[in-house]
């Protein structure tokens, strides 16, 4: 659930602090000065308090502030979740360090209910596009039917003159996303498998 980029600094700190803490071992095995043992304590110490910090502001809130944008994509307004959603996204910057891993269960749990639901309800339809000749047309019919509500996924070929549309029945139906690229000046054609 953590994403790699956001974790890497953390990373590096914990393997420098990892460093600090076997140097207090070999002093402690030296019988090094107690002062500059006790020294070492601390900056460990305050090493740990800061990597803490990172963790929880850097990481956690990063982390949350990305399901809470995934969840409001998935749920542009009738999802059944778009009221905790709200909620969440309106605490957000008023969180302390200490909610943000509640929260981040929170949403994490709406964000696998709106992908459960979500693609039950998704269908899938393939067109054949004879005029679709370059991968510049396979782009503008992208861009065209990504603007359209109810549009979930659209994968063109260009080398086969296809474009595969998952959608929402509920949101537009087939015939609109025909009449649209038709309107746009294309050709398309249910393809029947």
């Amino acid at each position: 659930m953590l994403p790699k980029d956001l974790t890497k600094d953390l990373k590096d700190r914990l393997n420098s602090l990892k460093g600090q803490v076997e140097g207090v071992i070999k002093m402690l095995d030296e019988s090094n000065d107690p002062a500059q043992i006790l020294n070492q304590f601390k900056a460990v110490n305050k090493g740990f308090d800061k990597a803490q910090y990172l963790l929880l502001d850097e990481v956690f809130r990063k982390t949350l502030a990305i399901k809470i944008a995934e969840a409001l994509e998935s749920c542009p307004g009738n999802c059944g979740q778009e009221e905790k959603i709200a909620v969440i996204r309106k605490q957000f910057p008023d969180l302390n360090l200490y909610e943000l891993t509640d929260k981040m269960k929170e949403i994490e749990t709406i964000y696998e209910f709106l992908q459960t639901n979500t693609e039950e309800i998704m269908q899938t339809i393939t067109l054949t596009i004879d005029n679709m000749v370059c991968q510049g047309c396979a782009e503008k019919i992208t861009d065209i039917l990504k603007e359209l509500d109810g549009i979930k996924k659209v994968k063109t070929k260009a080398m086969h003159k296809s474009v595969q549309v998952d959608f929402n029945p509920d949101k537009i139906s087939e015939s609109k996303i025909e009449t649209t690229l038709t309107k746009s000046g294309y050709e398309p054609k249910k393809l029947i498998i």
